[in-house]
């Protein structure tokens, strides 16, 4: 039984489901308009706000949500080039996006597959210089629209223009609470064309764009085929650290240049009072596409207070517990909210002996003057995870769950179980792919710690 992280795996599974047109990521396909239908043509008249030529009171009776809301605008003044950088909002429940782009005076490209909030164009060469328009609609695991199109945006293109061409960056952290993981996931919007990333971690901003940096100035290094690295090292300095990321060709050859430095704090001696450990509950993510640096699919996020995040995706709860004083104790810690073992438990491990781990590792923050606080296990959904990752869960998955969620109760722990029910299986509308809850599910988890840690810790939020 292998392990997961929330974004790569599903990517080639879904990728290998789709049709031969569709199997390269963000391939344009040509379409045209969507047809106009009668009640488009008696909204037209309407003054409110239009989208697919409908008002926007009347999309919201047709979606749940509102259009994905536009975030970069080019103009006359600011014109875009023939490779714009297209941005929005995230949309709730999304899995991946659809873009829909019209040249001047050309037929439209309908650009699918698009897994991260952001897409690099690529306008045809002959492009002349004038208005296009764009929109994007959000899809959700298979590919149905979750939301109308976004009204159509402008974008005024001049090809004379040509700035720097590299992968823009995602993933901002130490923004708020929850913002600042040990194992960093750094995410960007990917580079038309491109067929893999490098990824450097620096110790200093002060590095040419164009050139790999001295080793002396890195920390580390990774390569990525998407749009996203898991560092697989844990990162931690007094002093700031930055991280960047440049797109190669097939024949590993530069397309572009490095993105500017972009800045990380994981500092040890920061006083923090309060540590998360475990696996990718934990680290965070969800949606399928979105990763622990999307902070919205973070309990940490939504908690009354700052932790650091130690999680690490894909743990085992053996591989927690061995990491343990590597990764906890360099922070001087009071208290570690702990959760681990659904990897194990849907897998072939036994409930005796996640419980064997989970003692070891309170028996280590014992030793240390750290009080343990775990977490009961959410349920899973073997059907989604089947239908996500292609993977089998254990048959008597439930009663492993039970036996050690039992295990934790009589522990200092915090129940989950009165936000996330534990007798049945994982809702949908929690995760999509059956184990890693979406931004529903880790606000509900923050709720239940929220509520129950004065009583768990005797600490209210003014002694803290």
């Amino acid at each position: 039984m292998s392990v997961f992280r929330t974004v790569s795996v599903f990517i080639l599974i879904a990728l290998s489901c789709t049709p031969a047109l569709a199997r390269t990521p963000a391939t344009p396909v040509n379409a045209s308009h969507a047809t106009r239908t009668a009640v488009h043509a008696k909204a037209a008249a309407s003054e409110l706000p239009m989208v697919q030529g409908i008002p926007l009171d009347q999309v919201r009776e047709l979606y749940d949500q509102e259009p994905p809301h536009i975030l970069s605008h080019y103009t006359e003044e600011q014109p875009a080039s023939l490779r714009p950088v297209l941005r929005w909002d995230k949309v709730k429940g999304a899995v991946s996006y659809e873009v829909e782009i019209t040249p001047p005076q050309m037929p439209s490209q309908t650009i699918r597959h698009i897994f991260v909030p952001g897409y690099n164009a690529v306008l045809p060469a002959n492009t002349q210089k004038g208005t296009a328009t764009w929109r994007v609609r959000a899809l959700d695991f298979d590919y149905n629209p979750i939301t109308a199109y976004s009204p159509e945006e402008p974008m005024y293109v001049d090809p004379q223009q040509q700035p720097a061409l590299y992968p823009h960056p995602l993933s901002k952290f130490n923004t708020g609470n929850g913002a600042t993981l040990l194992y960093p996931v750094y995410n960007w919007v990917p580079v038309t064309g491109a067929a893999s990333y490098k990824v450097e971690i620096l110790t200093s901003p002060d590095v040419m764009p164009d050139q790999d940096a001295p080793d002396n100035l890195v920390m580390g290094r990774g390569t990525s085929h998407w749009f996203d690295w898991y560092d697989d090292s844990p990162r931690m300095s007094t002093q700031t650290l930055y991280w960047r990321v440049r797109a190669y060709t097939k024949d590993n050859q530069p397309l572009g240049v490095f993105c500017p430095p972009q800045p990380m704090m994981i500092n040890p001696d920061k006083p923090y009072i309060i540590g998360t450990l475990g696996d990718s509950i934990t680290h965070g993510g969800g949606d399928l596409s979105y990763s622990p640096s999307d902070w919205e699919f973070s309990y940490q996020h939504y908690l009354d207070f700052d932790t650091i995040n130690l999680g690490e995706s894909g743990d085992t709860s053996e591989m927690t517990r061995e990491r343990f004083e590597k990764d906890v104790l360099p922070f001087h810690l009071k208290y570690l909210i702990i959760m681990t073992g659904s990897n194990s438990l849907r897998g072939w491990t036994s409930a005796d002996d996640v419980i064997s781990d989970l003692a070891a590792i309170k028996e280590k923050c014992l030793d240390h003057d750290i009080q343990p606080i775990f977490l009961t296990l959410p349920p899973i959904n073997p059907a989604n995870i089947k239908k996500a990752f292609d993977e089998p869960t254990a048959e008597d998955w439930r009663e492993r769950f039970q036996k050690v969620n039992a295990w934790i109760r009589q522990q200092t722990h915090i129940d989950l179980s009165a936000k996330i029910p534990e007798d049945q299986e994982l809702p949908t509308a929690l995760g999509i792919d059956g184990i890693h809850l979406n931004s529903t599910g880790k606000q509900l988890m923050a709720q239940a710690i929220n509520e129950q840690w004065a009583s768990v810790t005797g600490e209210t939020q003014e002694t803290r």
